[in-house]
């Protein structure tokens, strides 16, 4: 019997912004295995990383929309899925989930949904959590990207368990650490002997970097050989980069911006540190992990699924000042923990979050509908 692909469409907000979700489908789209799938990608908000997708031959669709749903969108959106002959979608986050409901009710396409932060499942306001539930209800599938979202799917919204697929977010771990930094710490005009505290993540609210800046800001006292990296694109129009210089240590902190090196730029760090106020699956801290770089991160959701205090990495509480001091100082002070956490980070990323194991999950799941 002959094999026949299966169309899929994966669906996420924006094309202008290459966050967690976004990395995750672009990773997905272009490793899926081309005998069991084809690809197109729609999303909602044009931008720049359309061109990734088109580059790799995957068709790519913005369909510009008000703020309020219309039936114009929704047929626009429907004809694009019966032109293409697409047999599943898969968006991601919740509002890419309504529009797909609404463009795949009263048709053969199956939707498959990728939620990525239980935070965000909990914060909605209480209308958009009942139209959750009773979507979710009428779908072939959600796929959870971490235990905890998986325990709200079947505890809070009580979706059956066959229903349910745990699919973690991978990365590609041979990219990470196999990376070299050769020349970037002269580059960024950082001394042999300086201990580097870095972290690759958007600046945004969320993100809480406001705290390591402010914790940063007394370990440079102590510890005048320390150098703060913060990499990622700034959505928060210089916030942060006023606060560093209100704080007296500019001439310590490294804003970067957003860098296509991260590989390499994680190799030049001595510590990461993510105090972010919630997470999905943080990538950045599993890259990280790969690259070898021991972990400080925030005890939330996302974060303290991955790192295992005082196993492969140590967790400080949310939004606590002093207790991520703390967490920094331990590292700083103790050359034989960092290298005990640089390995046993590797090892557990390795065995559980690599890409290959992602794409494999995601192709069984499709060629299963």
């Amino acid at each position: 019997m002959r094999n026949v692909k299966k169309k899929i469409a994966f669906v996420v907000w924006t094309l202008a912004d290459m966050g967690g979700s976004e990395r995750v489908v672009y990773d997905i789209v272009r490793n899926l295995g081309k005998n069991r799938c084809s690809s197109i990608v729609v999303g909602f908000e044009d931008g720049p990383f359309r061109a990734l997708y088109e580059n790799l031959g995957i068709k790519t669709y913005c369909i510009s929309k008000s703020k309020k749903i219309d039936a114009d969108f929704v047929k626009q959106f429907r004809g694009i899925l019966a032109d293409e002959q697409v047999k599943i979608v898969n968006p991601h986050h919740f509002s890419p989930l309504v529009y797909s409901f609404l463009a795949t009710r009263f048709t053969h396409i199956k939707l498959i949904y990728t939620e990525h932060s239980r935070w965000q499942l909990e914060q909605l306001p209480p209308v958009k959590k009942v139209a959750n539930r009773l979507m979710l209800g009428n779908v072939e599938g959600v796929v959870a990207i971490s235990e905890q979202i998986e325990d709200y799917y079947l505890k809070n919204l009580r979706i059956p368990k066959n229903r349910v697929h745990l699919i973690p977010n991978g990365i590609d771990v041979e990219a990470f650490r196999n990376a070299r930094s050769d020349g970037l710490r002269e580059k960024l005009g950082i001394g042999p002997n300086e201990t580097v505290i870095g972290v690759v993540a958007n600046i945004r609210p969320e993100k809480n970097l406001k705290l390591l800046v402010s914790a940063f800001s007394d370990l440079a006292k102590e510890h005048g050989n320390t150098v703060l990296v913060i990499a990622g694109q700034d959505f928060m129009n210089g916030e942060l980069h006023s606060f560093a210089s209100r704080s007296g240590i500019l001439d310590r902190v490294l804003f970067l911006g957003r860098r296509e090196d991260v590989p390499g730029l994680l190799r030049l760090f001595d510590i990461f540190c993510l105090p972010s106020k919630y997470e999905g699956m943080p990538l950045t801290v599993l890259e990280a992990m790969a690259a070898g770089v021991p972990v400080v991160g925030a005890d939330v959701l996302g974060i303290n699924e991955v790192v295992r205090h005082s196993e492969n990495g140590l967790l400080f509480r949310p939004d606590d000042r002093e207790s991520l001091i703390a967490c920094l100082l331990c590292l700083i002070r103790d050359d034989s923990l960092r290298r005990r956490f640089s390995l046993s980070g590797k090892a557990f990323v390795e065995k559980m979050y690599s890409l290959e194991r992602t794409i494999r999950q995601y192709e069984e799941l499709f060629s299963a509908l």
